[in-house]
């Protein structure tokens, strides 16, 4: 930060709103003191021959997924292919190299018997360089082989249909006194049964940088086309590459090595969902501020049985908080955060300096939204591409929903979520719910990792904390 002065703690009562809490660090110039951290060569952004050409012969080329296991020919095929994309995002544009790339992939997707992956490779790499493949012998061979078997998943096509996935719900949003808002089954549920199917309104990929959409964030390792002007987001379409740089992608894309290497991963999510607000009201500050002010935190809980079929950021607005839990210290640190990233980003877009009070009040706040309501999404490590929550998965990404928040937190949830292949996230009971019964989820909190998700104030999170030696920080 810009300021000079020391780091102390905000004051407990008065700051406990956002735009307080703000207004008390940028008045008391207070500084963020920075873990300085080394920028390493796979958080650039250049795009570059050499580069590409290093993390092509180089990037984990020696690395085992474990030292107990040996090397099997799956992973050998995923790491290649890993390595492939990183050689696409990081080329020049329209090399030889970056072309090259785009026909090896073409050849793997063949002899994989992806035909149309093949043929959508081969799109792309004309459309990057016409005459170099053109020069090419076999590609038109590939191309006709392709294209008359015909096998493999069909159409991946470069221009997905603009079409708004259906949302479905079998759930009833309630709020009581014991229970806050929360959500009851509309009818009968058997094992199975789909309860609730919406769009992610934001999502952020911690995993699988270079194998899955960083918008849909479908697993499409033989398909992902990076943004045209950085080299650490890929697509899996040209549409999806168009909506992430519409709705936030425009104006993270040159500070993406920095909120890589320097902020968690739910710091930069809720950068990114301050964005997506600012490019609602683009120009001055004024509208924006006026929206905000007239949101409430009382929307009406039955609003939330229905998901929207587009967009609603005044649902987002009124999710919970909980900053009743939250320390001076936790206070202070998000409120830091959220002015930093704040006036990086008015740097960086030459924007007026009002905005900074406005974009590091929001940002705070979706701080405190996405710790008590982001999802977490967790894959097999064995196949990264299974959606699988168990004792060997991992998390791959973070998203944040409107409906599907409103579950109630559960270790032993009668509800379970997964991706699904358009990138709607699912919500399926996993065992008959009668109709009325409280619906709950489990957020997947894991007690010796708080980087991704709430603390659960449950007996058994918190024997699991104090076993790991991990203390939640209530205010006393």
């Amino acid at each position: 930060m810009d300021g000079e002065g020391p780091p102390e703690l905000v004051t407990s009562n008065s700051c406990r709103n956002d735009k307080k809490l703000v207004a008390f660090i940028i008045e008391r110039r207070m500084r963020l003191i920075e873990v300085v951290m080394p920028m390493v060569m796979f958080f650039s952004n250049v795009k570059e021959n050499f580069r590409a050409l290093w993390f092509y012969n180089n990037y984990d080329c020696n690395i085992p997924p474990n030292a107990s296991r040996p090397l099997t020919t799956a992973y050998r095929k995923r790491r290649h292919q890993k390595r492939l994309n990183m050689l696409i995002a990081y080329s020049t544009p329209g090399s030889q190299l970056n072309v090259g790339g785009y026909l090896k992939r073409a050849h793997i997707s063949f002899f994989n018997k992806e035909d149309f992956y093949c043929l959508y490779n081969i799109y792309h790499a004309k459309k990057a360089n016409l005459t170099y493949v053109e020069s090419s012998a076999s590609v038109p061979r590939l191309y006709n082989s392709a294209l008359v078997r015909g096998s493999g998943f069909v159409n991946p096509y470069p221009l997905k249909e603009r079409l708004v996935v259906s949302c479905f719900s079998l759930v009833e949003c309630r709020d009581s006194t014991n229970y806050g808002r929360h959500l009851n089954a509309r009818q009968n549920l058997a094992r199975g049964d789909t309860a609730l199917r919406e769009m992610p309104f934001v999502s952020l990929l911690i995993k699988d940088l270079w194998m899955r959409c960083h918008h849909c964030l479908i697993y499409a390792p033989l398909v992902l086309i990076p943004c045209q002007y950085c080299s650490l987001a890929l697509f899996c379409s040209e549409t999806c590459r168009d909506l992430a740089h519409e709705e936030y992608h425009s104006m993270e894309c040159a500070i993406m090595p920095i909120l890589l290497g320097q902020y968690t991963p739910i710091q930069f999510l809720a950068l990114r969902l301050t964005i997506r607000v600012y490019k609602m009201f683009p120009g001055t500050s004024d509208a924006l501020d006026a929206y905000i002010r007239n949101l409430s935190d009382d929307d009406n809980a039955n609003e939330y049985s229905t998901p929207s079929s587009k967009p609603d950021y005044r649902k987002i607005y009124g999710l919970t908080t909980n900053r009743k839990h939250l320390s001076r210290q936790s206070l202070t640190n998000d409120g830091l955060k959220a002015v930093s990233l704040a006036r990086m980003l008015v740097r960086k877009h030459g924007l007026p300096n009002s905005f900074v009070k406005l974009l590091a009040e929001l940002t705070v706040r979706h701080l405190h939204i996405l710790r008590v309501n982001a999802l977490v999404l967790h894959c097999s490590v064995d196949e990264p591409s299974k959606n699988d929550y168990s004792s060997s998965s991992v998390p791959y990404a973070l998203v944040l929903v409107t409906t599907g928040s409103m579950f109630n937190h559960s270790c032993d949830a009668n509800v379970e979520y997964s991706l699904s292949p358009d990138g709607a996230i699912m919500f399926v009971a996993n065992r008959y719910i009668p109709r009325g019964t409280q619906m709950h989820v489990n957020y997947r909190i894991d007690p010796t990792d708080t980087r991704y998700a709430f603390e659960c104030y449950c007996q058994k999170c918190i024997w699991g904390r104090a076993r790991h030696g991990s203390t939640s920080e209530h205010m006393v």
